[in-house]
């Protein structure tokens, strides 16, 4: 039975995590039209069997993949969330940590200059839960550094996560420091606005 992508990280043998590793370098070295399970069984040193019995499809092997990556970007996030003195410079690191991310990764802007109609899909439709992923990890964030109400916590979270996936697909000719610092300035003072209408 092929493992789920959040089951990946538990699996004991290592071997999901080693097919991952070779998903990655067989995308780096075909790109993801081309990729092939053959291509990953062999990178990985397994058989396509093997490969199969963890992920049931190639489309679920990217999906594994994509979430893998998502993963070590969220966890940069709770770092340099929670590090923060406050509520604002929190927004402004963890939106900076993501813009860097993405313009830093082997793959992503690779991925979209050459194949964006291939890999969009996986960043948006067929990832599922991806942005929900980050908006509840963002919303829990910015729920234990104040008493904002839930529902706006969720609200901010969204468009910070929205507004992120935007400018990692089209980047803009503004530097990531200036565009985190905006981001973080209209949402921490939005937040900050609410809660004083809330307080009175």
């Amino acid at each position: 039975m092929a493992l789920a992508a959040q089951d990946v990280r538990t699996d004991a043998s290592g071997t999901a995590a080693r097919i991952l590793d070779a998903a990655f370098e067989a995308v780096a070295t075909f790109g993801l039209s081309r990729l092939t399970v053959d291509d990953v069984a062999g990178l990985a040193g397994v058989s396509r069997q093997t490969v199969y019995r963890y992920f049931d499809s190639k489309d679920a092997l990217i999906l594994a993949l994509v979430t893998r990556e998502e993963e070590a970007l969220l966890d940069g996030v709770r770092v340099a969330h929670r590090e923060a003195p406050s509520l604002r410079e929190a927004i402004r690191r963890s939106v900076l940590f993501c813009l860097r991310a993405a313009r830093e990764h082997p793959l992503l802007d690779r991925l979209l200059a050459s194949e964006p109609q291939v890999l969009l899909p996986y960043l948006t439709t067929r990832a599922g839960g991806l942005i929900d992923r980050a908006r509840r990890t963002l919303e829990s964030l910015v729920a234990e550094r104040t008493d904002v109400r839930p529902e706006l916590a969720a609200r901010s979270a969204d468009l910070a996560v929205r507004a992120i996936v935007s400018y990692t697909l089209t980047p803009s000719d503004e530097p990531p420091e200036q565009v985190a610092r905006e981001i973080a300035r209209i949402l921490s003072s939005a937040i900050e606005r609410r809660r004083k209408e809330d307080a009175r």
